[in-house]
């Protein structure tokens, strides 16, 4: 009978453990988890010099000493810190928005970046606006901040014309079906000018929306065309060139002086 009653209270020692343990986890001190060169959040790899300070991959490829104690930072692991990463997970950063969700701690969460509903999107007139908000309500304020042309509406499966001076670099175009925005973007290279229709949104399964583009320029009795089945989100205009090239080009041979004059049909998906 004494056996069975340690072993009971061994059992229940064990389990009461594992229950602060698991407590504890959750009430780890966030700064503890932050790099100690940038101060950014860790994310999985870590590294850590001998004394086991510990830097992150963005950090660590810069470093050839620690700059904490002068030892040689290496390729060390740090495994206990990455577990800790791997276990804890905290509310999204737009919680105070509405989002319920919760994401592995570090700055490398998609779900934030681009497919949380609840994030921000920035107006599209970058150049004199430094608006951000909700998709939802970003297109209250595009009608109420900015001066609408009068050339920027289109209904969806008509094609229309679209004429835009390169230098502009970016054209808004609001749908008269629903409450969205598109953008018509050039970009300038040596040999000619990319054009690209972007849909400002997050990429959010929630958001149902699927558009479909079909862009055409003519010049001299040639007509270069290009169809994008499926048309990229975006939650900001940039003015880099992207890195997928799924764009309309328009060589130098091509055009006649700064403006284009091209076709346009956004078509629902």
């Amino acid at each position: 009978m004494k056996n069975t009653s340690e072993g009971g209270n061994g059992s229940r020692n064990s389990q009461s453990q594992k229950r602060q343990r698991s407590h504890s986890e959750t009430l780890i001190d966030l700064d503890d988890l932050d790099c100690l060169i940038c101060y950014e959040p860790l994310t999985i790899p870590t590294f850590q010099c001998d004394n086991g300070h510990v830097a992150c991959k963005f950090c660590w490829p810069k470093l050839k000493r620690c700059p904490l104690c002068a030892l040689p930072i290496g390729n060390k692991r740090c495994k206990a810190v990455e577990s800790a990463l791997e276990r804890h997970i905290v509310p999204c950063r737009n919680s105070k928005l509405g989002c319920t969700k919760n994401v592995p701690y570090g700055r490398d969460s998609t779900h934030e970046k681009e497919y949380c509903k609840f994030s921000l999107c920035s107006c599209p007139e970058i150049d004199e606006c430094k608006y951000t908000g909700s998709y939802k309500d970003l297109l209250f304020h595009y009608l109420t901040s900015h001066m609408l042309k009068p050339d920027c509406f289109f209904t969806f499966g008509e094609s229309r014309n679209v004429r835009m001076h390169i230098n502009d670099k970016i054209l808004v175009l609001l749908t008269l079906d629903k409450t969205m925005l598109f953008t018509v973007q050039c970009f300038r290279e040596p040999n000619g000018v990319y054009v690209a229709v972007n849909y400002v949104a997050p990429l959010a399964p929630e958001i149902v929306e699927k558009f479909s583009y079909r862009i055409s320029h003519s010049f001299n009795g040639e007509t270069h065309s290009h169809k994008v089945p499926e048309m990229k989100r975006i939650l900001g205009v940039s003015f880099q060139i992207p890195r997928e090239k799924n764009l309309m080009f328009v060589s130098n041979n091509f055009l006649s002086g700064e403006v284009l004059e091209m076709e346009l049909c956004i078509s629902e998906s």
